[in-house]
């Protein structure tokens, strides 16, 4: 009886360490990256120069304009987007962005609700840079990588 209680108890453990196991996997740890198109000729941006391109500021490289994607294709990029990249507030980063367009002219920056969107707007322009989950463009030829954002 003693011994068929212990096989018992040894059987559950394995099987609760096998669940942990199959649970860890799934929970694959999360890269928010900043990406331009392979050809692009940017080469890396540091933080001031990502935080003013997605407020609508003129960023240049090489003297052509950097043109800002904004993606919106998950719920989870908000938060890590106004935090991590603009460091502001939803309604502070909405008045700011006004201000720019209403007193300074500049542009607000695209907005785009899919991740085919936001790679159909890198493909079309070699100066646009927007922010993607790594897993959506880890073997993509096409987009390349210049600064990881943000991770978990």
């Amino acid at each position: 009886m003693e011994r068929c209680v212990l096989l018992s108890i040894r059987r559950l453990i394995w099987i609760l360490l096998f669940g942990l196991l199959a649970l860890s996997a799934d929970a694959s740890p999360r890269t928010l990256v900043l990406v331009v198109r392979a050809d692009s000729k940017v080469v890396d941006l540091d933080s001031l120069a990502v935080r003013k391109l997605f407020l609508g500021l003129p960023v240049l490289v090489n003297g052509s304009p950097l043109h800002p994607v904004r993606n919106r294709s998950d719920a989870d990029l908000d938060p890590i987007f106004l935090q991590q990249i603009v460091a502001m507030s939803q309604a502070a980063y909405e008045r700011q962005i006004l201000i720019g367009v209403n007193r300074q002219g500049w542009l607000r920056p695209t907005e785009a609700a899919s991740v085919a969107e936001v790679l159909k707007d890198l493909y079309a322009d070699p100066n646009a840079v927007s922010f993607m989950w790594l897993t959506d463009v880890a073997h993509n030829p096409r987009v390349k990588v210049i600064r990881v954002l943000w991770g978990d």
